[in-house]
């Protein structure tokens, strides 16, 4: 079998994977599409670059570059995504879109993990949190915000109404949304 066989089959069952966060995500493969990709069997790891996109149900991570390296069991595969500004895009359940960017994100398929490093920020509707590094968990639907210590960095949250009187149906009080930034 010749080295390009060998790389499509290699790249073929290294995004034939379920996760665990949002079921009707999870349920789909993964598919990435770049201009170029180099692949290594002896390391186990395929490198895309250029316009890279992954896609997966309603996610979609564009970068620079992504590095896949195939875990030791099914389905443990580490996906990270760099880039002057990767990004990362998921409708929830509720249909909420949720868009985060990084110079570094991280996608730990089997736990269903997103780890956004280096100028992190995450924003849904009129909620923004930025921070140092940001840990989205995409079954629970939760964040989890760290800021430099060593830079006196703080979390700040200011809430915006705006969101929810867009929601508002049949209510006649005005409720708030937060939206939190880490000063940098």
């Amino acid at each position: 079998m010749n080295l390009n066989k060998l790389t499509v089959l290699l790249t073929i069952s290294l995004f034939n994977v379920n996760a665990s966060a949002l079921e009707s995500d999870f349920d789909q493969p993964i598919h990435v599409s770049s201009i170029k990709q180099h692949a290594s069997l002896k390391t186990n790891t395929v490198v895309f670059t250029d316009e890279v996109l992954l896609t997966q149900g309603s996610i979609k991570i564009t970068a620079d570059k992504l590095t896949v390296i195939r875990g030791t069991k099914p389905n443990h595969e580490m996906m990270i995504a760099e880039g002057n500004v990767a990004t990362f895009h998921q409708i929830q359940d509720d249909g909420k879109p949720l868009d985060a960017e990084a110079k570094h994100i991280s996608y730990e398929v089997a736990k269903g993990k997103i780890t956004l490093s280096k100028s992190a920020q995450v924003k849904q509707l009129d909620s923004q949190v930025n921070g140092g590094e940001i840990v989205y968990f995409l079954k629970s639907q939760e964040l989890n915000v760290t800021t430099d210590q060593s830079k006196k960095e703080r979390v700040q949250t200011v809430f915006l109404p705006a969101q929810f009187e867009k929601e508002k149906s049949t209510d006649s009080t005005k409720s708030s949304t937060p939206k939190t930034t880490g000063e940098q």
